[in-house]
């Protein structure tokens, strides 16, 4: 995977969902609406090959590959 294969946006959804731990939250933060937000994050899953997020209660928490992801997208 290359830099250019990627849509930037995506990486606005990957670092508002990993900030709030919530793609409602996100997607308020970014306004847009959360089924944007969902089909966002399952391009960026295509894309890195990673579930990135799993759900918890009260919203998602990152993977570890998230976690490696979050200060370079940051």
């Amino acid at each position: 995977m290359h830099i250019k294969d990627i849509d930037l946006n995506l990486l606005r959804v990957f670092d508002a969902v990993y900030r709030t731990r919530n793609v409602s939250r996100a997607a308020e933060a970014l306004d847009l609406t959360q089924p944007a937000v969902s089909q966002g994050l399952t391009r960026l899953r295509l894309l890195v090959k990673d579930p990135l997020f799993m759900r918890a209660s009260g919203g998602v928490q990152p993977s570890p590959r998230a976690d490696r992801l979050a200060p370079a997208v940051r």
